[in-house]
């Protein structure tokens, strides 16, 4: 479990350290801590959290069970943000990209100090790329893709962001969006757009293409068209 206090103060023992909790702390319960809290301030206590399941990460501990950093703080945040926007595939990835942010260090020799070029499980990351590239509109899931190399989502995400330099889902979508591009230049609707090349929906679309280029497809296709 990974929360971000609100509001409020809490007295926090876990695993027999002793923690005062406030707003802006991270708080990260791995399985198997043993923990309580008490509230400190008497007022209102309140939080986000998300839960991730341990298989998904490979036995991997995270930090904890407080973390004060404000980019990883930043970065959950964007983690709420996305599971918002209730897009399923991505919302996963933003999660595991927390977690790798959180993740206690692993020892020396893992696949962790595997060079850029030949880094472990660097096939599975060129299938699914090459998945993706023949594949572009369909329902992309990196829990199935994962699965169909033997491995967990956890360990896909790092060995393509080590082979890409980006993680699948964010380099599945700028493909989706340079052919977007194409067919708006063609003069395609963008809600024909979003639907051919795989968005969830013309709302999704312009949200992925105004994260990238600064301005919306209909807008792109006005400038291109003139």
């Amino acid at each position: 479990m990974i929360g971000l206090v609100e509001e409020g103060q809490r007295s926090l023992v876990c695993n027999g350290g002793a923690f005062e909790l406030v707003p802006g702390d991270l708080v990260v319960f791995n399985p198997g801590d043993v923990h309580s809290c008490e509230q400190s301030d008497g007022g209102v206590f309140a939080y986000d959290s998300v839960v991730v399941a341990a298989e998904l990460l490979d036995g991997v501990r995270l930090k904890g069970p407080k973390v004060s950093d404000p980019a990883v703080v930043e970065v959950f945040r964007e983690v709420l943000r996305v599971l918002e926007e209730g897009v399923e595939a991505e919302a996963v990835e933003a999660v595991l990209c927390l977690c790798e942010l959180l993740a206690v260090e692993e020892a020396a020799g893992d696949d962790s100090t595997a060079s850029p070029s030949f880094g472990l499980h660097e096939d599975a990351a060129q299938r699914a790329m090459a998945h993706f590239c023949g594949h572009l509109a369909a329902p992309a899931s990196l829990g199935a893709l994962a699965a169909d190399e033997g491995l967990s989502p956890y360990a896909l995400l790092r060995a393509y962001k080590r082979r890409f330099a980006i993680t699948p889902m964010r380099h599945l979508t700028s493909l989706r969006v340079e052919c977007a591009c194409r067919l708006l230049r063609e003069g395609v609707e963008p809600a024909a757009v979003a639907a051919e090349v795989g968005f969830a929906d013309q709302a999704h679309l312009t949200r992925a293409f105004k994260q990238r280029l600064g301005i919306t497809p209909g807008a792109y296709q006005k400038m291109v068209r003139v």
